[in-house]
């Protein structure tokens, strides 16, 4: 297949021991054959992206940056299910990221792979992926599974919650420590590359359109 990269045949070693073996491929974007995935994950994605971030803000508004990191801790995991009734082809909506505040959003194998990506193209300079596909082969599954990967880049009110730490407020911190005892998510500066936003498709929606 053309305009595939391939990341990784089979996942060796201890630290995926525990998953069954995978081939994970970047499609691009632009290939025809991935058009109705790249559009459903597109749209997922810049919903949730669009909604985390008004709501952050209204949080931040209404009772500044320890409201915020309440409105994260308590709220923002509904917001990352998928609404069925919009997007039926919706499976499943993740964030994730290399650094962490939350441990339930740990990269699982694939997504390790996704955020590799990133970081190679980061590491030639070039800046990070808007929007990219993904199709995983598990070992066993007799279908693929289909992801769209969507960049998250820093934006001004995220300095408020994951800004240089001693830029923050001592109650915030204390905050983010009572909750996120592991926050490895501070030190960025706007434009700096997050993480991603992760939306898994069904596989019916790979077919393309005749």
């Amino acid at each position: 297949m053309k305009n595939l990269l391939l990341l990784l045949l089979a996942l060796p070693g201890a630290v995926f021991a525990t998953e069954p073996a995978l081939r994970a491929e970047i499609v691009a974007a632009s290939a025809p054959e991935v058009a109705a995935i790249r559009r459903a994950g597109e749209k997922a994605t810049a919903a949730l992206s669009q909604r985390l971030l008004a709501e952050l803000t209204v949080a931040l508004g209404t009772g500044g940056p320890e409201n915020a990191v309440d409105f994260c801790h308590l709220q923002v995991p509904a917001l990352t299910k998928p609404q069925a009734a919009d997007q039926p082809e919706i499976v499943a909506v993740k964030r994730t990221s290399r650094r962490l505040r939350n441990a339930a959003n740990a990269p699982d194998a694939a997504e390790q792979l996704a955020l590799r990506h990133v970081e190679e193209q980061l590491a030639r300079g070039e800046p990070p992926p808007a929007l990219f596909v993904q199709r995983i082969e598990t070992e066993g599954s007799p279908t693929p599974e289909w992801r769209v990967y969507r960049s998250v880049v820093v934006q001004p009110a995220c300095l408020a919650c994951h800004g240089p730490s001693d830029q923050l407020p001592a109650v915030l911190r204390d905050a983010l420590h009572e909750r996120y005892p592991k926050d490895a998510a501070t030190g960025y500066r706007t434009g700096d590359w997050r993480g991603l936003i992760r939306a898994t498709v069904r596989p019916v929606a790979a077919v393309p359109a005749s």
